[in-house]
């Protein structure tokens, strides 16, 4: 980044990547301002999950450049929070909330390789904030979806992150859990910056400052909760509607037969 250049919390720059003979991301930009919670859409298959990837690392870019808090992604790591799909985790770990959410503080290069007193009290504080004090002793199969969700959410904010990733955060969660997930992302992302996955485009266009789509290879980002209808539809290969449900925003609806193939998740009004 040259001097005096914006500053950015990701930049991707002529970007591909892909697995093996697969082309996912061709070409593909994104320059995402420091601060705000951006919501990331797009079809099953589209590059969401390998957009994550790169942010974290995971993954190297065959062509182009991925910056990550003004560098390489490898070295970001310990200032970037990751919260997965909670389908993702095994749920028969024997391991409590406190712990896992203890758990977040490892690869931080404490002298001792384990979690000091100050590391154990920021926990706990985390546990409380995301109103889980009860179930803290609980073992992970013995919580319900949105518990195990914040939970993880409270792994990821233990580190305090400058960048915080999320996959799904509300798939299985109730509507109070989904509430707390972004009532506590809006105050967090005051000083830090958000990425949001989601399928349900009614949820995000209530709760993020902006939204980008994958589809077809690129990304499409214009810095606000509303995308242009070609943009979603080249993305989905399908047609876009515009529907109010007491808060208007952009919803894929079903389609005769499900022609499209797609799962576009389901508004709430």
């Amino acid at each position: 980044m040259s001097p005096g250049a914006p500053s950015f919390a990701v930049r991707f720059e002529a970007v591909s990547a892909g697995y093996g003979g697969r082309t996912v991301l061709e070409n593909a930009t994104l320059s995402l301002p420091r601060g705000g919670i951006l919501g990331l859409i797009g079809p099953n298959g589209s590059g969401k999950s390998t957009v994550l990837r790169l942010i974290l690392g995971q993954l190297a870019p065959r062509t182009g450049v991925v910056e990550v808090l003004g560098g390489p992604p490898r070295q970001a790591r310990t200032r970037v929070g990751y919260v997965p799909q909670s389908l993702a985790l095994e749920r028969d770990l024997p391991v409590t909330v406190q712990d896992l959410v203890e758990s977040g503080f490892l690869g931080l290069g404490s002298p001792s390789g384990g979690i000091d007193r100050l590391q154990r009290s920021r926990a706990r504080d985390w546990v409380a904030k995301l109103g889980l004090e009860k179930v803290a002793g609980r073992r992970l199969s013995d919580l319900s979806g949105g518990q195990l969700q914040l939970a993880l959410v409270a792994r990821a904010l233990v580190r305090e992150p400058e960048l915080l990733l999320l996959d799904e955060p509300t798939a299985n969660a109730d509507s109070r859990a989904e509430g707390t997930v972004f009532s506590l992302l809006e105050e967090c992302c005051r000083d830090r910056t958000g990425i949001v996955v989601s399928h349900d485009i009614g949820v995000l266009s209530r709760n993020v400052g902006s939204i980008a789509c994958v589809g077809a290879g690129k990304i499409v980002h214009h810095g606000g909760s509303e995308l242009p209808l070609d943009a979603l539809e080249e993305a989905y290969g399908c047609p876009v509607d515009l529907i109010a449900h007491g808060h208007p925003h952009r919803v894929l609806p079903h389609h005769d037969g499900d022609s499209c193939g797609h799962h576009h998740g389901t508004p709430r009004p």
